[in-house]
């Protein structure tokens, strides 16, 4: 079962002896194509590994299916059954003293341990996959589940009967924190040619692009000299939704560190996602010093607190918002200032050392 999976080293933290270190094992689910999730994973990761903190052992290795390149390649048919997917969380485990499992899908071990859970989507929205029936199970007594927000750690407790959770924030990623922006000529090579509204998330239901096309088709006639541009891999939803609207630029997908200099160029940061565990956006926005338009649902309002331009989630309410930034109706230097105050309070080394809190507590 198990395969070659080149990021799947052992990775320590600083020990005295071999002996006393607590092995940790972390496991997540693969994919061949990083998304959101997966930037946490690794930040998270390289977080507590900079702690070099004495005393632990970690080792990441990732479930897949038989075809990947996971670590850990497994059949679909036997990670959806619950004997299987039982048989799969007690070999992954061995020779660990602690488990921190990623994602729900991936099974964990019949004894404490940590589940990290960002949000539930599939639970709540048809075109977000689906879970195995197991997954959706009352979650063990013994499970302390790590989430980013109070609204997830909600989602936890309603749908899973979650009894131990731990809300740790996300942290801000270097290349966010105030980056150059980008300059004109680079821009120019994206399609991007005048001032812009930028949007960087996916496609599904719940990051409401009919929202945001109904509102760049209200407010594109008032904001003639303005473009909407949207970051992601071609995608027949993006096509269908602003293919027919004026000065749209579809700038394809971009390396992450490259996401946060265009963010910083931008006149503001648009998230109209309404279901969020957290909204990396939303928060990325505010770090590299735009003004983030943001829709009042899910866990975005918990993130901004307060510092960004909160809308409900109708083309009206959001073009509302488009054209008092546009047009300077707003005080964008206060905008700008209490997000990057905000930002501020966000960071990894400090979500590390909670998580390495968690894993005491787990171990007893």
């Amino acid at each position: 079962m198990a395969g070659n999976d080149p990021g799947a080293a052992l990775r320590k933290g600083a020990v005295d002896s071999e002996d006393v270190a607590r092995r940790v094992h972390w496991l997540t689910l693969y994919t061949s194509v990083p998304m959101g999730q997966q930037t946490y994973e690794t930040s998270i990761q390289q977080a507590i590994l900079d702690l070099a903190e004495p005393g632990w052992d970690f080792r990441a290795a990732s479930v897949g299916s038989g075809r990947s390149a996971a670590t850990y390649r497994v059949p679909h048919r036997v990670l959806d059954h619950p004997i299987g997917a039982r048989a799969v969380g007690t070999i992954t485990g061995l020779g660990s003293d602690l488990v921190h499992r990623f994602d729900l899908r991936v099974p964990g071990p019949q004894r404490p341990h940590v589940l990290t859970l960002h949000d539930l989507p599939p639970a709540r929205f048809p075109d977000e996959g689906r879970l195995p029936d197991w997954c959706m199970r009352p979650l063990r007594d013994d499970v302390e589940v790590i989430c980013p927000s109070e609204f997830a750690a909600h989602e936890v407790r309603e749908l899973l009967s979650a009894q131990r959770v731990s809300v740790i924030p996300y942290g801000v990623r270097p290349s966010f924190q105030q980056p150059a922006p980008l300059d004109a000529s680079a821009l120019r090579g994206l399609g991007i040619t005048r001032p812009f509204f930028v949007h960087a998330a996916g496609v599904t239901r719940r990051k409401n692009l009919e929202g945001l096309a109904s509102a760049w088709e209200l407010v594109a006639p008032a904001l003639t000299d303005h473009e909407l541009v949207l970051l992601g891999p071609p995608s027949g939803r993006r096509e269908e939704l602003f293919g027919h609207l004026p000065r749209v630029v579809l700038a394809g997908k971009i390396e992450l560190d490259r996401v946060g200099r265009v963010m910083a160029a931008a006149e503001a940061v648009v998230v109209p996602s309404i279901y969020e565990g957290f909204g990396l956006p939303t928060l990325e926005g505010m770090a590299v010093g735009t003004p983030v338009i943001a829709v009042d649902r899910g866990a975005t309002p918990e993130v901004a607190d307060g510092n960004a331009l909160m809308t409900e989630p109708d083309g009206a309410a959001i073009a509302e918002a488009m054209r008092a930034v546009g047009r300077r109706e707003i005080d964008r230097d206060d905008l700008v200032r209490r997000g990057l105050d905000r930002a501020a309070t966000f960071a990894w080394d400090k979500a590390a050392r909670a998580h390495l809190d968690v894993y005491r507590k787990v171990l007893g």
